[in-house]
């Protein structure tokens, strides 16, 4: 009798530790997404505003903070108002 007390002991924990894996791997992978897709779309508009040299500063902040560091990267090769950004020509309004 002892020994099917510890099987199923053995096997309580085993499916616990396998559930909780199981819900932490799911979890993580849900929320990265997002994340990127965030930093992506900062990185973009900063970039954006700086070949432009449009747009107000707080917008500027927000999303330097939100791409960091891939902004700080665009800070540093864009020039401000060059209408170019990283070697392609952005479109301009007529």
């Amino acid at each position: 009798m002892s020994h099917l007390w510890q099987l199923n002991l053995i096997f309580f924990a085993f499916v616990t530790t396998a559930a909780a894996q199981d819900t932490s791997v799911s979890t993580t992978a849900g929320t990265q997404g997002g994340a990127s897709a965030i930093w992506i779309f900062a990185n973009l508009s900063f970039t954006g505003m700086r070949a432009h040299a449009k747009g107000s500063t707080v917008w500027k902040v927000v999303t330097f903070i939100f791409g960091f560091p891939g902004t700080l990267l665009t800070l540093l090769v864009v020039p401000s108002g060059s209408e170019r950004a990283y070697g392609i020509d952005l479109p301009r309004k007529r």
